[in-house]
């Protein structure tokens, strides 16, 4: 037993190594130099000045909101609804994308055109008022800021279980303190500048992606096509469960604004911003179904009932059929320090740059809107994001973090959608470089689907949200309200937009359509091994 474990450890040592050496070797070489050069360019022309620089290219605002998006809610309580619904999930899944392409498409409508830090609070003071540009953004500081706590809990989880399977026990380690451990981490990566954070978060998703790749090949031949077709139970759930399994799936599509609120830091981002949301949707889905897939197919329905109260659901699921060892090792390496760490990072820094826009504006307190000399990031604000998260890591709920996140967000994104129409009334002549199709439309139908949904939600969670929102009501009127406030110009809030020149705009085409054409490649992948068990039965 000793011998196997030990030939396990080397062999998953073996593929850190060569990950970690094609990161460091390739990715870097190709992806970074250039970046570098311009980074120091911008630093030098804003040295001085209490403004952002714009750093982040295409990969990154893809790998920024992907790894916001994809981590706490797949491999935790979103992958734990297999055990009530069983292979169906590819379904909830299905429909979580369907109703997210819209809004996606939508904020890369707005992003373009007002390419500015703090997302939807910037199109809402515009499109609407003050008054929801603040809810706007204290419910999206709320749910960010609970998707990276809550990640951070996940990532001790499977943490544990990791070191448990390499004979490693530390079981009597409160959760919470490995988590706290993590976010201070962050908060200091954060803090020496996005450049940093933007560099650590491609090398974490490729990272995660290796693994995930070994980790399917590995699993293939031990997948059971029979496991597939049918529920937990002898019938559906009913409604209202599934109306609540419903949300905790679409909760693992949420957070593609990531990319949209560092708008102030991302160059070109009349092109960048649009594509990357619409690469972001789809290869969210193209992860969720991927590994929905292998976890229906290696655990059988007897064992539904550990999945469905699962903290880490993978591990837990390969636990109790007998996996234990390598393919439990590999998952946990590939789910924490990839996975994980991808959702962590930008779980800070986005919701960072919602509180120094809406600092600089008077909407909170002005300290919180300095930028460091030095790093040129708002370091005060990162500082108070780290605060709130360990409040929320106190709490040791994972579940409960994510209701919280999911109705936060889904109101977030509903005064998006206001302000989109409100901008089209306002500033109908606004240079849009993206247009959404029939976006007003998108927008209706939307809000609809989004207050349906929330109706289902977990009670004690709208109830938080609710306290939330008086919460805010009562600042504003308490402190910003009385704060005075000039509307700036488009011009003078997003700065001078420069085009690229015809070299650089021809490689930023041929960058977008290698992954455009990645994309749709894992995407019909992803459809299509649902497809296999159908045929061969």
């Amino acid at each position: 037993m000793m011998y196997t474990l030990t030939v396990h450890f080397t062999n998953t040592i073996h593929i850190i190594i060569m990950l970690k050496c094609y990161v460091n070797n390739t990715i870097f070489e190709q992806f970074f130099n250039k970046d570098i050069v311009y980074i120091n360019e911008q630093k030098e022309k804003t040295m001085g000045d209490n403004k952002l620089v714009r750093a982040l290219g295409l990969k990154e605002a893809i790998s920024m909101t992907i790894g916001t998006v994809v981590g706490v809610g797949l491999f935790t309580c979103g992958s734990a609804q297999i055990g009530s619904v069983g292979s169906w999930i590819i379904a909830f899944t299905f429909i979580a994308l369907l109703i997210s392409i819209w809004p996606c498409l939508i904020y890369g409508e707005m992003s373009a055109a007002l390419p500015c830090a703090g997302g939807t609070y910037n199109y809402a003071k515009r499109g609407l008022n003050r008054i929801w540009a603040n809810l706007a953004g204290w419910h999206y500081i709320v749910s960010v800021v609970a998707i990276g706590a809550g990640e951070t809990l996940a990532f001790a989880n499977y943490f544990k279980i990791l070191l448990d399977q390499l004979g490693v026990d530390i079981v009597w380690l409160d959760s919470r303190i490995i988590a706290i451990i993590l976010v201070a981490v962050f908060l200091v990566l954060n803090f020496r500048g996005i450049e940093q954070s933007g560099k650590a978060q491609t090398a974490f998703m490729f990272f995660f992606w290796g693994c995930s790749v070994c980790w399917f090949l590995y699993m293939i031949p031990k997948v059971h096509l029979e496991y597939f077709g049918g529920i937990a139970m002898n019938s559906l759930p009913p409604f209202n469960e599934m109306m609540y399994i419903f949300g905790l799936v679409w909760w693992c599509y949420t957070g593609f604004e990531t990319c949209v609120s560092m708008g102030a830091e991302t160059k070109y981002p009349q092109y960048t911003l649009p594509r990357a949301l619409k690469i972001s949707v789809f290869m969210v889905f193209a992860l969720n179904a991927l590994f929905q897939w292998f976890l229906v197919g290696l655990v059988p329905k007897e064992f539904y009932g550990v999945l469905a109260v699962a903290n880490a659901p993978y591990a837990e699921g390969l636990k109790a059929v007998g996996l234990i060892g390598f393919p439990i090792i590999l998952l946990c390496i590939g789910i924490a320090f990839g996975g994980d760490l991808s959702t962590i990072n930008p779980g800070i820094a986005a919701p960072a740059r919602y509180i120094y826009t809406m600092a600089e504006d008077g909407a909170l307190p002005k300290f919180l809107g300095k930028i460091h000399p030095k790093y040129k990031t708002p370091y005060i604000a990162v500082i108070a994001v780290g605060v709130i998260n360990f409040i929320l890591i106190a709490t040791g709920s994972i579940d409960y973090i994510a209701s919280v996140s999911l109705i936060s967000l889904a109101i977030c994104y509903m005064i998006g959608c206001l302000s989109y129409i409100g901008l089209k009334k306002k500033y109908p002549d606004m240079k849009r470089p993206y247009k959404a199709p029939l976006g007003v439309v998108g927008c209706v139908v939307t809000i609809v689907l989004y207050v349906f949904m929330l109706i289902f939600a977990d009670k004690m969670a709208l109830l938080t949200s609710g306290i939330i929102t008086v919460a805010c009501i009562i600042f504003y009127y308490l402190y910003s309200h009385k704060k005075e406030f000039k509307m700036p110009s488009i011009e003078e809030e997003i700065g001078i937009i420069e085009e690229p020149d015809e070299e650089t705009k021809k490689k930023m085409d041929k960058q977008y359509n290698i992954w455009k054409v990645c994309t749709i490649i894992v995407t019909c992948i992803a459809l299509g091994i649902y497809i296999i068990p159908m045929i061969v039965k």
